[in-house]
Order: structure tokens, then sequence, then C-alpha cells
């Protein structure tokens, strides 16, 4: 099975890669989830792994409805990481109504200078789900998609994730489970079938307080990073007969 591990510097792609994982999630804040990295995070990365490094593209935290100018900006994000070395992107957009915008969706791969991977991220989990969701979502331009099943983390979601699993080999379309797996739950995935999974395998680490600046709180030292014993620990189930 392969790893892809969510990361949102260069220290921690370096060790997701020394640990065993096969892809990078590159991300800016992952504290919010999330957000597109900057191309100079990315060249940073770049030089240091050889390992496929799939960008997020998401401009902002919060909802995934987005204005025109919103969209926009993530389109020249894509378009600019993808001169830096980008391998891959993740995002996803939804309209008001909770289903997914697949024009604009549709619009930023087009806008790519080649056909790139895309996952849409978990942004699926907040949508209806049918017969031909998937067959849809491969349409827009997808290749896989990131989800819990749609409940809170993969644990709660192993029946809806078969159903996902079985229907994606139907459609062609690779479904990559990520949302709290770990060591616990991988024996479970792999029995479904699963080829790929997502983790962000981290820790908190704490530098310190830095007091106020102005008169305002500045925020604590405290951010993810990834654990390099969690990455081996997680490939050697992945890799485990």
């Amino acid at each position: 099975m392969l790893l892809e591990v969510c990361v949102d510097s260069a220290e921690s792609a370096i060790l997701a890669e020394k640990g065993g994982a096969k892809r990078i999630e590159l991300c800016s804040v992952l504290e919010l989830g999330g957000l597109t990295p900057s191309a100079g995070l990315l060249q940073e990365v770049k030089k240091h792994v050889r390992i496929s490094v799939f960008c997020m593209i998401r401009c902002r935290s919060g909802d995934f409805f987005y204005n025109s100018y919103e969209i926009s900006t993530m389109i020249s994000d894509a378009q600019e990481l993808s001169k830096h070395g980008a391998d891959g992107f993740v995002f996803g957009f939804l309209d008001r109504n909770k289903a997914l915008d697949t024009n604009s969706c549709e619009l930023l791969i087009k806008s790519l200078s080649k056909d790139y991977p895309c996952t849409l991220h978990r942004a699926f989990d907040f949508i209806p789900i049918d017969s031909g969701t998937l067959r849809t979502v491969k349409q827009i331009g997808f290749s896989r998609i990131l989800t819990t099943g749609g409940g809170p983390d993969v644990s709660s979601s192993f029946d809806e994730l078969k159903i996902l699993f079985i229907q994606s080999k139907e459609v062609g379309i690779t479904i990559l489970p990520g949302g709290g797996v770990n060591e616990s739950n991988i024996a479970t995935l792999k029995e479904i079938g699963f080829k790929e999974v997502h983790s962000s395998c981290s820790v908190y680490s704490y530098d310190g307080d830095y007091g106020t600046l102005f008169n305002n709180p500045l925020p604590n030292g405290k951010r993810k990073v990834v654990c390099l014993d969690k990455v081996e620990t997680l490939c050697g189930k992945l890799n485990a007969n």
C-alpha cells in the first residue's frame, strides 16, 4: 500500500519520505485543515525529496463555497505552483447547496498546462452521494477522492468506505481513505482492498509562548510536525503480509 502524508514544512516532508511515505500532500497551516502552500515552500521541498508532491489549493479556511474572486485566485495559484514542480493538485469546490461545483472544478483542471493528477479533497464528505457521484467526479477530471467515508473519521465509516471502494472499481477512480488513519485501523482498510491511504502522522511541537506584540497576544509555538516513528510504524503495517 502507498502512504500519502500531509505536511506544511520542508522538515516534515523530509521526515515523511525518510519514514517510507510515497507521496506528499503539501499545504500551509495544517492547523486550519491545510491551505495553499507558497511557491517558495514547494521549491524547498522539491530540493530535498524525490517522491511526488501534490499541492493543496485552498485559499482560505472555512467552508468550500468560493466566490469568483477566490476561484480566480486558486486557478492562478495552481498555475504558478505547476511552474515550480508540483506533481499534482488537491482541491474541491462546492456550491451553496453543498453540491459539487462541477464548473469551477473543471475550470481549474482545464487551466493547467498539462494533465496533472488531481485529488478531490474532503469537500467530498459534504456532498450527497448516489450511484452516479463517482462517475461525475471522474468526468470532471479528478483521479482520486480523499474521504473518511462521510463520517468524522475512517473508523466510523468502514461500511461506507467499502461501498465507495466497490463503486470506485466500477468507475475507475481511486478512493484515498484519510482522516484518522493509524496503525489501529490500517488492517481493516487493507482488508477492504484499498491500495493508498492518507495520514498526517503528526505530533504537536511546542516552541514556547512568545508573549505579546502591540498589546496583542502572539500565537504560541504549538504546531503540527511529522513524527518519523509514526510514519515508519504505519508503513510497516501497510507493507506487512
